[in-house]
């Protein structure tokens, strides 16, 4: 029988894989490879290391802060279930990165461009740290960003403050009451909107409407 020569490297890649997982990766299919790969060098080098790289901003304070919020909105149902060690940070000029959630070993790892407008990153940090205590439910990658979403948003959004904008069921958004409604919850109309779905205030059909005009906000911050 012809013996198969090891490769200790990829014993040591297929070792690791048992241990790193991407569970939410955001924007669309192209931007996957991205997100995965820096996940692959960062997760490489602390392993090797226990070191970041240098270029990550840390956004450690305000994941404990999200995580505190979403564990007292969560309190008796341990829907929610967060590792007791969070890294989080910002990533500046590494092209095609989105963001994304993911777990190694024991850690919960969120990692954002650090390009993105304050609007966007307050709103994707939210979603990426629920997807990591959402991460025990038996999920698809969709069913997680979708419930991530909504976790998210019913942490940021009161009930009773969605309510004065969305108690009337409108159905049409002229662009000064989008504009008016982003400025007061200092987040994108469109997921002010989803969760003024969850709570059964506008529809389905109007969901789908406003999701295929264009976004009222930048989500990159402008150039200085």
């Amino acid at each position: 029988m012809k013996r198969v020569r090891s490769n200790p490297g990829q014993l040591q890649i297929d070792f690791l894989a048992n241990f790193r997982q991407i569970l939410v990766s955001l924007g669309g299919p192209e931007n996957l490879p991205v997100n995965e790969s820096l996940f692959l060098r960062m997760t490489d080098q602390w392993e090797a290391t226990h070191v970041l790289p240098a270029d990550l901003l840390f956004t450690k304070s305000p994941i404990e802060a999200i995580v505190f919020r979403m564990k007292k909105l969560d309190a008796g149902t341990d829907r929610l279930q967060f590792p007791a060690e969070l890294i989080g940070g910002e990533i500046r000029g590494e092209k095609g990165l989105t963001g994304f959630a993911a777990t190694f070993r024991e850690q919960g790892w969120v990692i954002l461009p650090a390009e993105l407008s304050a609007m966007y990153r307050n709103l994707f940090l939210n979603i990426l740290t629920a997807a990591v205590g959402l991460a025990h439910l038996d999920l698809s990658k969709a069913e997680l960003l979708a419930e991530a979403e909504r976790t998210a948003l019913s942490a940021m959004l009161p009930e009773e403050e969605v309510r004065k904008f969305f108690g009337l069921r409108l159905s049409r958004f002229p662009e000064s009451f989008r504009s008016e409604v982003a400025n007061y919850f200092n987040l994108p109309f469109e997921y002010v909107l989803k969760r003024a779905n969850h709570l059964g205030m506008v529809s389905e059909q109007v969901i789908d409407e406003v999701r295929h005009t264009p976004p009222t906000r930048n989500m990159l911050r402008r150039a200085a």
